[in-house]
């Protein structure tokens, strides 16, 4: 690749977002690295740190004119979600770099906003029923079809999800929580899958289509993501419903990320959407592990607007591989993480990734949804067994 002379800000410097910072500095830019956290580990491969929350676009921009750039500044970027990549479109604008507009940010940010935007454009989602939590002595009283489930209109990680089975059980349960905080939708069944792709230039491209797993009601805790996925028969059409978000919302430019579900009808609903790389070990462990792809290489050209043309990855880079992401949960009565367990893989398979997720001694009890899980594994087969069968076989071990 081409040595580049310039500099690069990094909004972010946590563990996540040191793959960025990486490509950055392989290809020759100076990287100036924002966070508030001084023992970050990604301030220490950066040429200058900005010790300031994520969240702070103003200070940050303050900070940034008190900055002796010696190279000229080529882009901003982020590994994390929400407020951080709200900041990301306040300094590029006003660093004149590229980047998506505030107010199309702010739109993925409310979820209740984002599916009124989106739903002019014919793509599919779930039915809202948010007008029904709140209906008033003159309005008509709206049937309601259990189960349901309630949603946050912000947050992430699968924390705050509640199913309801019955009225009565929501009528209880609804006296007690702030409902105007909720989106109330139908609890819908059906296979999930999880999208990464790139806008560029108001167009998007689809890199990846993976296999999500979940615990199901009523945490929906995901505990595995399967490449390749079952479903990429319906690549063409998830591509066309993420480029008419793209439309909708007026993206420019920068990640994406998707969570779709699929019916028994084979109808693609799209769940969530935002303008961000996504979690779960996807783009920088799974996708670089299964199809030897380099995300964050064209996450830096994209946001510095050299020219990439992403593909849509669809084999295994020897063609025959199964690879998956793996996570372990406590069990139902454990208060404190014990010491981590040991996934031994079988014949035939590989584990090329281990993490710990929460500090042995630290407390369980108090922790919700996809924050509650103490491992991940990252493993691979050649043998020929469904995705299914293999899971099942994974589990198995980890659960015994």
């Amino acid at each position: 690749m081409k040595q580049l002379t310039g500099s690069y800000l990094s909004i972010g410097a946590g563990e996540n977002q040191i793959p960025l910072i990486r490509a950055a500095k392989a290809r020759g830019l100076k990287v100036i690295s924002v966070d508030t956290n001084p023992e970050a580990p990604g301030l220490v491969e950066s040429d200058i740190r900005i010790l300031e929350s994520t969240h702070e676009y103003r200070k940050i921009l303050h900070a940034m004119s008190r900055v002796p750039l010696p190279f000229k500044l080529m882009g901003v970027g982020s590994r994390s979600f929400g407020k951080a990549v709200y900041t990301v479109s306040y300094l590029a604008e006003k660093l004149k770099l590229r980047g998506n507009p505030r107010d199309t940010v702010n739109l993925f940010l409310d979820k209740e906003r984002f599916k009124t935007a989106v739903s002019k454009f014919g793509i599919p989602l779930p039915a809202s029923l948010q007008s029904s939590l709140q209906t008033k002595a003159k309005e008509k009283k709206i049937k309601l079809k259990f189960p349901l489930i309630a949603k946050p209109k912000e947050g992430s990680g699968k924390k705050g999800i509640t199913v309801f089975e019955s009225e009565a059980e929501f009528k209880k349960i609804t006296r007690l929580k702030a409902s105007e905080g909720y989106l109330l939708e139908p609890l819908i069944s059906g296979d999930e899958v999880t999208v990464l792709g790139f806008v560029i230039a108001r167009r998007f491209y689809l890199i990846s289509l993976t296999d999500k797993i979940t615990t199901g009601k009523p945490n929906f805790i995901e505990v595995a993501h399967v490449a390749p996925s079952q479903h990429i028969d319906l690549a063409g059409e998830i591509k066309m419903i993420c480029q008419a978000v793209v439309t909708a919302t007026k993206l420019k430019t920068g990640p994406f990320v998707a969570e779709f579900k699929i019916t028994k009808n084979k109808e693609c609903l799209l769940i969530e959407s935002a303008p961000e790389v996504g979690g779960e070990f996807l783009a920088d462990v799974l996708i670089p592990e299964h199809y030897g792809y380099k995300y964050f290489n064209d996450l830096l050209s994209v946001t510095i607007g050299e020219k990439t043309r992403p593909g849509f990855l669809k084999k295994a880079k020897d063609g025959v591989t199964k690879s998956a992401l793996v996570f372990t949960l406590p069990p139902e009565r454990q208060k404190k993480m014990g010491e981590p367990f040991v996934l031994e893989p079988n014949t035939g398979e590989t584990v090329f990734f281990q993490k710990q997720l929460i500090p042995t001694g630290a407390a369980l009890d108090k922790l919700e949804g996809n924050h509650k899980r103490t491992q991940v594994f990252g493993i691979s087969t050649k043998l020929s067994i469904s995705a299914e069968d293999w899971l099942d076989s994974i589990f198995q071990r980890i659960n015994s």
